[in-house]
């Protein structure tokens, strides 16, 4: 069932006539809102007016031609995309067979809100890093050539021949250099002495391990009577503190049952007050004598037996701190007792140092070799060996001078042929360098062929998708046409929101009647796409000759010159005409 509702608005001028004032005072305009008569908030009428038709600036795309156009290009295009819809990818790439290689790429980048844009970033940066590796490599290629030695006149298997001459010849000098230091007499003296000497450092050795030992197990000994020395003394100070502790608590338990004597004494001397009416405090008469003397003896008896109770709680109190006061007299008693009898430490301080005294003789008898029994026998033969050696060591001098310049005249000649062959082997690793770096030029120069077929495919796509979308908004409209790409110059696609009328731009010199034209065409899909037509208000009608049809209400504002005043003529046709005076 349909239910019709009235919505109106009242634009007034607003005049007050000021005190002391005989004529009214134009003050501004104001603007009454009604729904179905009842005078209403303007916000409760706006919020109504949503209701039924959406937010203001919807209303006003569904009512006013010129409201279109007047939008930013960025809300033209993105409310076009919202009322005809994207194209999804998948969509795209199915239309053309050669975009299919875009389907693995972008699937990487499903959970992004733009993949292709994703996508663009990615494989545009990895082009310029691409190209930055392949533009570095003839530098290093020719680094690696500047590097190269010059093996120019070298022949690798002759020097190798060279070498292994006089390595040869090295070789034999050094065998010869040590035959003479081991030649006649010198090598059995040598081994004789090597002999002697070994035979000295056993018997120190043997000596040292065995005075070692009595160190050790002395310094047991004297680390037994330290401990128990320690420990004793231990025992002592631990027992003094016990003492301290518990003489402290006697001193205040003394002084707590001299507080409490002091306390009884006070209580004991207390005597009865009385302190009982004979007179009634309300009406003033002389009690009756037995009530007052049974109070009074209410009273004093409950004062001896509160007298009572506390003595008994200080005594009893006195009690039991005598019995700890006794307690710990005898626990002092007995702790002082232990400290007296001395612990007799003198034994062990004069074990202590004897059994010191004798580490320290076994210590210095340890360092000590002198006292070994045959060792001044093997150092005399270890002299008299040494002399022997050092006599036949000066006979060798001369052969000895002589090997040692051969040596020096044969060690630069084969550090120089070893030289020269390693130029080889540095010429083998660096070409072998070059190779791998045109290697790695050829293998980058491929992923940069496929970065760029892969931005080709990225262009494709969006020239492809430019098409689809172009074709499936203007779909949407009779007279308006839509371009939501430009192409630039280097090949690129930006967004914008172009459309024309009947082929003319809309800002380029389109007249007033195809403007509102064009702008009934775009009102006429957005009715259909919010499934709302209210009234559609068309100013200056009259430049307009023809208009498409609409399927709503239409309000003609025509200029009418004869008119004097605004009059409203109601059309067969669902059209209202506004006549507004010239």
């Amino acid at each position: 069932m349909k239910k019709t509702i009235t919505l109106k608005k009242i634009y007034r001028e607003v005049w007050t006539k000021k005190r002391g004032s005989a004529q009214s005072v134009f003050s501004g305009h104001t603007v009454d809102h009604f729904i179905d008569g009842v005078p209403v908030k303007e916000n409760e009428y706006k919020a109504r007016v949503a209701e039924i038709f959406g937010d203001e600036n919807r209303f006003r795309l569904l009512t006013n031609p010129a409201a279109f156009a007047a939008m930013p290009w960025q809300k033209q295009r993105a409310l076009l995309l919202d009322v005809c819809g994207d194209i999804p990818d998948a969509e795209i790439i199915a239309s053309d067979e050669t975009l299919s290689p875009l389907r693995p790429a972008l699937a990487r980048y499903a959970s992004s809100k733009t993949p292709l844009d994703d996508l663009k970033k990615v494989t545009m940066g990895q082009r310029v890093e691409i190209n930055k590796r392949i533009d570095q490599i003839p530098v290093r290629i020719d680094e690696s050539q500047r590097g190269l030695p010059d093996v120019t006149g070298l022949d690798k298997n002759a020097l190798s021949a060279e070498i292994s001459t006089l390595e040869g010849q090295l070789n034999g000098a050094k065998l010869r250099l040590a035959g003479v230091d081991t030649g006649g007499n010198i090598a059995p003296l040598t081994k004789e002495l090597n002999g002697i000497i070994a035979e000295i450092s056993g018997l120190e050795n043997v000596h040292y391990l065995k005075q070692s030992e009595i160190v050790a197990k002395l310094n047991q000994q004297i680390r037994l009577l330290v401990d128990a020395d320690e420990a004793a003394e231990r025992k002592i100070k631990s027992i003094k503190t016990e003492i301290e502790e518990k003489n402290n608590r006697i001193v205040s338990l003394d002084n707590s049952m001299i507080s409490l004597r002091e306390k009884w004494h006070s209580i004991d001397a207390e005597e009865f007050q009385d302190t009982t009416e004979s007179v009634c405090a309300a009406c003033g008469q002389n009690l009756p004598k037995e009530k007052v003397g049974a109070a009074r003896e209410k009273a004093i008896s409950a004062f001896n037996a509160s007298k009572a109770e506390r003595l008994s709680t200080v005594q009893e109190n006195g009690k039991q701190q005598k019995i700890e006061y006794d307690r710990l007299l005898k626990e002092v008693k007995v702790l002082e007792d232990q400290v007296s009898v001395k612990i007799n430490t003198e034994a062990n301080c004069r074990e202590i140092e004897r059994l010191t005294e004798e580490r320290n003789i076994a210590k210095a008898n340890a360092e000590d070799y002198s006292q070994i029994i045959g060792r001044k026998d093997l150092l005399d033969r270890k002299y008299a060996v040494e002399e022997s050696i050092s006599n036949a060591k000066g006979t060798v001098s001369e052969d000895r001078a002589a090997i040692s310049k051969e040596i020096e005249e044969i060690e630069p000649k084969l550090a120089e042929a070893k030289e020269k062959y390693a130029r080889f082997e540095r010429r083998n690793s660096g070409e072998k360098r070059i190779q791998e770096l045109k290697s790695e030029e050829k293998k980058l120069t491929q992923e940069f062929e496929e970065m760029e077929k892969m931005l080709f495919l990225i262009e494709s796509f969006i020239k492809r998708k430019v098409s689809m979308l172009d074709d499936k908004i203007n779909s949407k409209f009779e007279i308006v046409r839509f371009r939501l790409f430009n192409q630039l110059v280097n090949g690129g696609i930006e967004e914008c929101c172009v459309f024309t009328v009947n082929g003319v731009p809309y800002d380029g010199g389109l007249n007033a009647a195809a403007r509102t034209q064009g702008g009934l065409d775009i009102i006429r899909t957005l009715q259909k796409h919010y499934g709302i037509a209210p009234a559609v208000f068309i100013d200056n009608r009259e430049s307009v000759s023809d208009i498409p049809g609409m399927g709503c209400q239409i309000v003609n504002l025509i200029v009418s010159p004869q008119d004097k005043a605004l009059r409203v003529e109601m059309v067969n046709n669902n059209k209202t005409v506004a006549k507004i005076a010239a």
